[in-house]
């Protein structure tokens, strides 16, 4: 019964150390793709995607409104739109604070109303792709660290 106990405590001081992992690593800014193309201007930036071609901005920081300085972004977006007034295309990937909830239609930006859809998706390096991505690794970790005493202990139990 000392060889379970043990083996418990081993186990939340496990599921402690990870989810402090995830939690800390949340506090920095999100990495994502920037970059903007104008009429096909940068073919780079246009789908598909080469990301090879790209600036992969890691840690976002971008301003904020009616504040000083640089905040670290908590969302990657991708922009993609027409304007209806002369028929330009306009692909824009950059970070973001704030979720502009995944939509499509009718938008305006810089003053130009556009027809297209603006993604929005929350994990490192998300904006090259449609916004159905798989989940990131560490969720997938932080998830399974709970699974693990689940499906481990009963086998510990009954050898």
């Amino acid at each position: 019964m000392a060889g379970l106990q043990t083996f418990g405590c081993q186990m939340v001081v496990l599921v402690a150390a990870l989810y402090l992992i995830c939690i800390t690593s949340g506090a920095r800014g999100i990495s994502c793709y920037v970059c903007s193309s104008k009429n096909r201007s940068d073919i780079n930036c246009e789908d598909p995607y080469h990301p090879a071609y790209s600036t992969f901005s890691q840690d976002c920081k971008v301003p904020k409104q009616e504040h000083i300085g640089k905040f670290p972004a908590n969302y990657c977006v991708k922009i993609i739109g027409t304007s209806a007034v002369n028929g330009e295309s306009l692909m824009i990937r950059t970070c973001v604070l704030e979720n502009m909830d995944s939509q499509c239609g009718v938008f305006k930006f810089g003053g130009e109303q556009l027809t297209g859809c603006i993604l929005t998706c929350r994990h490192d390096g998300c904006n090259p792709a449609p916004p159905s991505t798989p989940a990131p690794p560490k969720t997938l970790v932080f998830s399974l660290s709970f699974l693990f005493p689940i499906l481990v202990v009963p086998l510990y139990l009954y050898r």
